[in-house]
């Protein structure tokens, strides 16, 4: 290699484009879904699963059961309650899914939604961009009534 440069830059490639992989990258999931947590969330967290632990190490010895029982328990408990609210809120929040630039096709698919129960409806942001708008809570449903339509749902 001449000049010490990349061995992209030896070959002559053209870079004008991107070369993208065949296989599709899957989103990278936390284990919250709305919340994110920074170093002050985190302490938070670890100190509410700290005291749930000190609480369920005492009332496992007030039952006469081991106290590490409880004190295993106690951080589950909370993480599995963070969650669960977690996952309630994020049932609640919508997202929208864009397949035609063409608001009447899209209204017609929405109607075709609605008459299978799902409570979609239709938004244009901005004007002449028409997309599908719909809970997360349904969204497997939507997606397997457009893929019935054959429309290709959006990648979950």
């Amino acid at each position: 290699m001449e000049g010490g440069g990349a061995v992209g830059d030896s070959v002559g490639m053209d870079r004008s484009y991107a070369a993208f992989s065949a296989r599709h990258r899957l989103p990278r999931r936390h284990f919250l879904r709305t919340a994110r947590l920074n170093a002050v969330g985190f302490s938070a967290l670890g100190g509410a699963c700290l005291a749930a632990a000190a609480t369920g190490a005492l009332a496992s010895r007030w039952t006469s059961r081991p106290p590490v029982l409880g004190a295993a328990l106690g951080p589950v408990v909370v993480l599995t309650g963070l969650v669960a609210l977690d996952r309630r809120k994020w049932a609640g929040t919508t997202t929208s899914f864009s397949f035609a630039d063409d608001a009447a096709t899209t209204r017609a698919v929405a109607d075709q939604l609605v008459a299978r129960g799902l409570p979609v409806d239709v938004e244009e942001h901005p004007p002449g961009s028409p997309a599908l708008r719909y809970a997360h809570r349904h969204a497997r449903q939507v997606h397997a009534a457009l893929e019935d339509l054959g429309i290709s749902a959006p990648f979950r």
